[in-house]
């Protein structure tokens, strides 16, 4: 059970409903909720906010610290418990048909997204629905909207299904595991590198493109070449979502709308992180990765610090 033994309400899960911890725990593992967090850990720009405590220019990144935390150093089981299941559930309960009173008109939610109906109870149920229907359909400000009171919500579904979302992690995860910069190359030996056929042809990611013993050579090319075309338009959505994630924005797989702020010092900064092998992505949900995160007097002095003018 919940500590309060509370009913949770959440939008992308297999249920609307849950009561149960550990039935919760195991859908979540499943969900869109999930994968955001997953897409977070693959992010450096969000390993740079948590290496900076929150403390970076953009304010998405900002709110985005505020509310996800460090997700480096918390599985997922941990991570949901304490911070996902009060960032995706919804505050309020879900709006419902309900019955009012004549003593008590108060709506459930402000006036203008309801229809006040008068049905004689005398009628049979078959015209009550109707009736019903046809004052629906003909009410001028009559629209079908997804309206979630969560703190975080999941953007629309539009173009974009969970089995994408998986696809473009496992290539984007067989990519970088297939060029980590880290294994070192020895003499006669291949050093690990994968092609976008190969890794393509590993995950099966398009049946049609498997090859076939009886293709000629024509053919064959064409597998190919159709199948290193998949894999390249799958890293592209993995690194919108890793990036779209990163400011508040899930699933996404269009290009960042506005690009994130960095001050000229801040990026120097994390590029030399980066570059010192500080941040690696982190693909299992137990795994973890203690970020240093510097002290308020450190960070302060590095917001504080302007780079001077060049002298004339």
């Amino acid at each position: 059970m919940n500590e309060n033994d509370e009913v949770l309400i959440f939008k992308g899960m297999r249920q609307l409903r849950y009561r149960r911890n550990d039935t919760l725990l195991s859908d979540a593992l499943r969900s869109p909720y999930y994968w955001w967090w997953a897409f977070l850990r693959l992010s450096k720009d969000y390993w740079w906010v948590c290496q900076r405590k929150g403390a970076v220019g953009d304010s998405r990144l900002k709110g985005m610290y505020r509310d996800f935390g460090n997700v480096y150093e918390l599985t997922f089981d941990e991570w949901f418990s304490t911070r996902g299941k009060r960032l995706f559930s919804e505050e309020f309960a879900l709006p419902e048909v309900r019955q009012l009173f004549a003593h008590n008109l108060e709506l459930s939610r402000p006036a203008g997204g309801h229809l006040l109906l008068e049905i004689p109870l005398n009628m049979t149920e078959k015209t009550i629905i109707s009736q019903v229907r046809r004052q629906l359909r003909i009410h001028s400000e009559r629209e079908v909207k997804r309206i979630s009171t969560a703190k975080r919500k999941l953007a629309k579904l539009i173009g974009i299904r969970q089995d994408v979302i998986e696809s473009a992690y496992a290539v984007w995860k067989l990519h970088h595991d297939s060029r980590d910069n880290r294994v070192v190359e020895k003499i006669g030996q291949t050093h690990g590198t994968k092609s976008l056929y190969q890794i393509g042809k590993e995950l099966r990611l398009v049946r049609t493109c498997m090859p076939v013993s009886a293709d000629n050579t024509e053919k064959a090319a064409k597998r190919v070449n159709g199948m290193k075309v998949a894999v390249s338009r799958m890293l592209n959505r993995a690194n919108n979502l890793i990036e779209n994630a990163a400011v508040g924005v899930f699933p996404s797989i269009k290009s960042l709308n506005e690009p994130i702020d960095y001050s000229p010092i801040q990026l120097q900064r994390m590029n030399e992180a980066l570059a010192a092998g500080l941040w690696r992505p982190l693909f299992d949900p137990n795994d973890k990765l203690i970020v240093h995160e510097r002290d308020d007097d450190e960070i302060k002095r590095e917001i504080t610090t302007k780079p001077t003018a060049p002298q004339p």
